[in-house]
């Protein structure tokens, strides 16, 4: 069974600080959660009275090491990826290197978005080389990540491929997607270098 710490190690790595770049739809983000899209979260009311530290007057980088020193703040943080998206998503009980990438492509590409992606894998691997038939009835490509496409997940790790090869195809998704998306707007080509590292 997978564990929620691990998976979210090495996510803390790509989220980073505070920060809020002129071109990226999440507007105003801290630890990867994005204001335009969470703004309920409970953490923008400590980071907003916090703007009136020194430090936010001093760049992102200042006012990221200021936020990092705020008592109970990255465990706002930790809590929400948990509860959001690790218990929601029903993640631990996959193999922990499926869990891990899961988790990133959802966090990064929304529940959607990376649902679709993993919901079209394993209509593209319900395939039995033996039988030559398929091991479920093909999932409806909705991004909406139930039952059904757990149930298939499980499926298909149990009868038809590895841990390994369903991590390499997210990723070569993935990658995939982060191309499509720069190739189309110029202004999210400045976020390339760091999207492609997630893609390992």
């Amino acid at each position: 069974m997978a564990e929620f710490e691990q998976a979210y190690g090495p996510l803390k790595g790509f989220e980073g600080d505070w920060c809020n770049v002129p071109g990226d739809p999440g507007e105003e983000t801290y630890g990867g959660i994005a204001r335009a899209y969470f703004s309920q979260w409970k953490g923008w009311t400590i980071i907003d009275a916090a703007k009136s530290h020194s430090s936010f007057r001093q760049g992102p980088t200042a006012f990221s090491r200021h936020l990092a020193s705020i008592p109970g703040l990255a465990d706002l943080v930790t809590e929400w990826y948990r509860v959001e998206w690790w218990n929601r998503m029903g993640l631990a009980r996959f193999p922990q290197s499926v869990a891990n990438e899961i988790f990133e492509q959802s966090v990064n590409l929304g529940r959607g978005g990376a649902g679709k992606y993993l919901q079209r894998l394993c209509n593209a691997l319900n395939y039995t080389k033996a039988k030559g038939e398929r091991l479920f009835t093909d999932l409806v490509e909705d991004g909406a990540v139930g039952n059904k496409t757990l149930d298939a997940l499980s499926a298909i790790l149990a009868r038809r491929s590895g841990e390994a090869d369903v991590v390499h195809a997210l990723n070569c998704m993935q990658g995939a997607h982060y191309v499509g998306l720069a190739a189309n707007n110029f202004q999210r080509r400045q976020f390339m270098d760091g999207w492609m590292q997630r893609t390992y």
